[in-house]
């Protein structure tokens, strides 16, 4: 019994040393990357307040080689651009309460009974840990497990946009970590499912005066990870950009991305990760994704299946 006893206790020894060993592999990744978001976010901002500075100095100089009556012209432009705004905002709220209540799609991104009868599969996986890089540039959500997720990013343009002037832009990142372990040193297959319930809302109302414009845009990447960060892949799943806009919609289904790399027997990690940007210029501009406002909304559980 005592050599039983230290047998059960040196094989629960050794597995809590393997789980606390991936977590902290995960852990420095998640720092990485949460440093990489915040430098990626940190630009971003850095390169509109760099437009907005030489935009306003453009605008100064442009006046000044006028005539007063096109100066004038241009005063009460902006005053339209004002009441703008305020008419896009009720213009937003009333899409927002017939989006909210459409019956979104039951498609839930599972792999099919075929794929995962395949001789050789890994395994179907969810997510192991999950972090919601927010709108605000903090982080809105993390943890192990990660459910359903509810996320929005907006932006708001203002003024006449002329040379880039009164824009508003932010991406959101939602990034989920699967890991597993792989059986043999081969090329491993990932198909990535990613469940989406959602709106969007783009208005821009482009003139003679002014330089207004609306763009949403939806990217799926992934990176494996193994010693060292293998390729990186993505694919676009929702982009619209115009000038002249006035569009809103339901963003409902399953994306599927197919994502390769070379693995030794070991355990492997995969990040997945969903970027949504918004930018909108002008007064009366906005440009919204929309996967949280109410139940019927959010980003479903993401699955990835490995052969």
């Amino acid at each position: 019994m005592p050599l039983l006893k230290k047998k059960i206790m040196e094989t629960k020894l050794q597995s809590e040393t393997k789980f606390k060993t991936t977590d902290s592999v995960l852990e420095g990744l998640v720092i990485a990357r949460r440093k990489e978001v915040e430098g990626l976010q940190k630009s971003q901002a850095s390169q509109l307040e760099l437009i907005e500075k030489k935009g306003q100095a453009s605008i100064k100089e442009l006046r000044k080689s006028l005539p007063k009556e096109m100066v004038a012209a241009l005063e009460q432009q902006d005053k339209m651009n004002d009441a703008a705004n305020a008419a896009t905002v009720e213009y937003a709220e009333a899409a927002k309460e017939k989006l909210r209540s459409v019956v979104p799609s039951t498609d839930d991104g599972t792999a099919s009974k075929a794929d995962i009868a395949s001789p050789k599969a890994i395994g179907y996986f969810r997510p192991y840990y999950g972090t919601l890089h927010g709108s605000d540039g903090k982080v809105s959500w993390q943890g192990y497990n990660p459910g359903n997720i509810d996320l929005s990013d907006f932006a708001n343009g203002a003024g006449s946009g002329l040379f880039g002037t009164g824009a508003g832009s932010f991406t959101v990142y939602m990034d989920w970590w699967f890991t597993f372990r792989a059986p043999e040193n081969r090329n491993y297959a990932h198909t990535i499912y990613v469940p989406f319930h959602g709106f969007y809302i783009l208005n821009a109302d482009d003139g003679f005066w002014d330089s207004k414009e609306a763009h949403a845009r939806i990217d799926i990447s992934a990176v494996g990870y193994q010693y060292n960060y293998k390729a990186l892949a993505s694919t676009n799943v929702f982009d619209i950009d115009r000038q002249n806009i006035n569009v809103n919609d339901r963003f409902d289904g399953t994306r599927v991305m197919y994502y390769s790399d070379l693995l030794g027997a070991d355990t492997a990690y995969l990040r997945v990760s969903a970027s949504f940007y918004v930018y909108a210029r002008g007064g009366g501009s906005t440009a919204q994704l929309n996967f949280s406002s109410g139940a019927a909304n959010y980003i479903g559980i993401p699955s990835v299946y490995v052969v």
